[in-house]
């Protein structure tokens, strides 16, 4: 068989494992939630935020589901560590680190888990 052909079958087998790898570990989509702007819901935000401010040791979310649930903003080849309970934009959360090992390891942008409600804080 000739060279060159050989040389070309592997180019754009190369070039077809990459893109297929790009498409497997680009993040998902985030989904952002918009409230209405309503009286109720103005109020409803108020009091949310001073249960927030007035609360700050309890939590209804364990690390451990903490855990689980920024599993669905990441995609494959990424490793989740040790959620640690902190405090983002004024919110009580989880704090979940996010690391992949390509070929070392490698941090990225941690994500956020509302303590209180399991909702991710972007």
């Amino acid at each position: 068989m000739n060279k060159n052909l050989i040389a070309i079958i592997l180019i754009v087998i190369i070039i077809l494992v990459a893109a297929g790898a790009w498409f497997f570990l680009k993040p998902s989509p985030e989904v952002n939630i918009t409230l209405t702007n309503n009286t109720s819901n103005s109020v409803n935000t108020t009091n949310q935020h001073k249960n927030q401010t007035n609360n700050t040791t309890a939590t209804n979310i364990t690390a451990a589901k903490a855990k689980e649930l920024a599993g669905k903003y990441v995609g494959t080849g990424v490793t989740l560590e040790t959620p640690t309970l902190t405090t983002y934009k004024n919110i009580q959360v989880w704090k979940v680190p996010v690391v992949t090992y390509s070929p070392e390891k490698t941090y990225l942008d941690p994500i956020y888990i509302n303590a209180k409600t399991g909702a991710r804080v972007t």
